[in-house]
């Protein structure tokens, strides 16, 4: 018979490969038959294919384009090895997108003229991580090549996902892909996207000595400090705020300046202007390594800073009269009094924080650590990790209390820490159309369906978590060098704080 020919032509494809074109031509006869090249979710899959070297003899599995559709991915990864999710200018930064694309286009989504263009094929991401963050759920849309058999009797579009994963490192995993509408944006329609931080307890003063009382009382401080960041609230503070300004041309209008008159009155209501925000999780700014370290070290109004990254110290240098700024009271504190041609705050810094806190104690391979949820509409570059910086410099009683409420308004500028990447993951984010609240039937299965989600907690049990679990101890990198800084460098002056929260009283008293 046929078919158990073609059952016994497929047995080998978990380790070799064949033609792809007798895969798709003969699936009609029984779809079970493709189902071979599923990855199980019964079982963790700890090894992927390697592409063929050219001295082997088996052709590699590609499928044969039959037309050019929009399709929607739900990816995951483990981000340490990347330099973040975004395909770089410089072929040579390694990118998730980089591998995704070539997985794609070796298995046959990706025409020759197409390939290492991005643009070619309408790419569009619902988010985008920063340098050594994860995710379990970042979508991803583009025109794909795909085969005239593509989801028959595969609903959940696992199958055309398994053979793009054969093509990747173990550490990013295809979970779906389906078949997308033209309008869909992956970016407008995500409104709501979920974080979770694992945070060692340790760090936030839990140690193995504490009665369960104690830890209970611990962590419920930390909550507290942790939903004080919930809200719509702008985050200029948590970020780099350049990257978020509204650019405006220096032409003269034709109603004579009255409408950048009006726009300079409204900068300094209650309310922001409704401009466009870019809902992005990550910069536009395109950096390397050591240019992204100083952008995380350095003011944009050129404040000596205390801040602190899990790379490096930052020490103040002598000016020019040879005084140190450490015994100058470096300004790590202010408040604005009048408008800032030079540090505008536009609606774009404003972000909805819907959660913020944390669950119980956990252990992970005897690692002690708590779980920290952020759920909001959008996220700007380093926003997560200084929100989190902040909350233990709190709770380590290296900052005031009052300092979440203080940097939360748009007149402060306060220099806050930022935290370690290493520990950040994408868990989840919901979709919704922009001319109304339906969720289209593609994102419903991606967000919703059983056999994604199973296959998602598979990668996170058996690929992200063993690789996370590696930067829970306390002792050793990046906690134990960022905690040392912190606990060294992270000091406001009550002065400048206690002039910071006058003004702000001040301004909240103003009719």
């Amino acid at each position: 018979m046929a078919i158990p020919s073609f059952r016994f032509t497929l047995s080998p494809l978990i380790h070799t490969q064949t033609s792809s074109k007798l895969l798709f031509s003969l699936s009609n006869f029984q779809t079970k038959s493709l189902k071979i090249l599923s990855f199980s979710s019964s079982i963790p899959q700890t090894e992927t294919l390697a592409p063929p070297t050219p001295s082997q003899s088996v052709t590699p599995i590609r499928w044969e384009p039959y037309r050019k559709k929009k399709v929607v991915m739900r990816v995951g990864y483990v981000g340490t090895d990347y330099k973040g999710l975004q395909m770089q200018k410089d072929e040579s930064v390694s990118t998730i997108e980089k591998e995704l694309e070539t997985a794609i286009y070796k298995a046959g989504g990706i025409r020759d003229s197409n390939f290492g263009d991005l643009n070619k094929i309408a790419w569009a991401r619902s988010s985008r991580t920063d340098k050594g963050v994860h995710s379990l759920s970042t979508m991803i849309s583009l025109k794909m090549e795909i085969p005239e058999s593509a989801w028959v009797g595969d609903p959940n579009g696992t199958e055309l996902a398994n053979l793009v994963n054969t093509y990747l490192p173990k550490s990013i995993r295809v979970f779906s892909i389906l078949p997308s509408q033209r309008s869909f944006d992956a970016r407008r329609e995500c409104n709501i996207r979920k974080y979770s931080y694992l945070l060692p307890v340790e760090v936030i003063g839990i140690t193995s000595n504490l009665s369960e009382s104690e830890i209970e009382h611990h962590l419920s401080d930390f909550n507290n400090i942790l939903n004080s960041f919930e809200g719509k609230h702008p985050f200029h503070n948590y970020t780099i705020r350049k990257n978020y300004r509204k650019k405006y041309s220096a032409k003269q209008s034709p109603d004579g300046g009255r409408m950048a008159n009006r726009r300079a009155k409204l900068k300094w209501s209650n309310e922001p202007m409704l401009e466009k925000s870019d809902d992005e999780d990550s910069s536009e700014i395109e950096c390397n390594e050591s240019d992204e370290i100083v952008s995380n070290l350095i003011d944009e109004e050129h404040m000596p800073l205390m801040n602190i990254d899990s790379d490096k110290e930052v020490v103040n240098e002598p000016d020019a009269q040879g005084n140190n700024g450490l015994e100058d009271a470096p300004v790590l504190a202010k408040w604005l009094h009048e408008p800032d041609d030079k540090d505008k705050i536009s609606a774009s810094h404003f972000r909805r924080i819907v959660q913020c806190s944390c669950g119980k104690m956990e252990k992970l391979f005897g690692a002690s650590y708590v779980e920290i949820s952020i759920c909001g509409e959008s996220f700007m570059l380093h926003q997560i990790r200084k929100m989190v910086g902040t909350a233990v410099a709190i709770k380590r009683g290296l900052l005031r209390r009052d300092i979440i409420t203080l940097s939360l308004n748009k007149f402060s500028r306060i220099v806050v820490p930022i935290a370690p990447s290493e520990v950040l993951f994408l868990r989840s984010n919901n979709f919704a159309m922009r001319t109304r609240l339906d969720t289209r039937p593609e994102m419903a299965i991606l967000v919703e369906s059983e056999e994604i989600l199973k296959e998602v907690e598979v990668f996170y049990r058996s690929i992200l978590l063993p690789q996370v679990a590696e930067f829970l101890d306390p002792s050793r990198p990046p906690w134990k060098e960022w905690v040392e800084l912190l606990d060294r460098n992270t000091r406001i002056p009550d002065s400048q704080l206690d002039q910071v929260k006058n003004a702000w009283i001040a301004w909240k008293g103003q009719p």
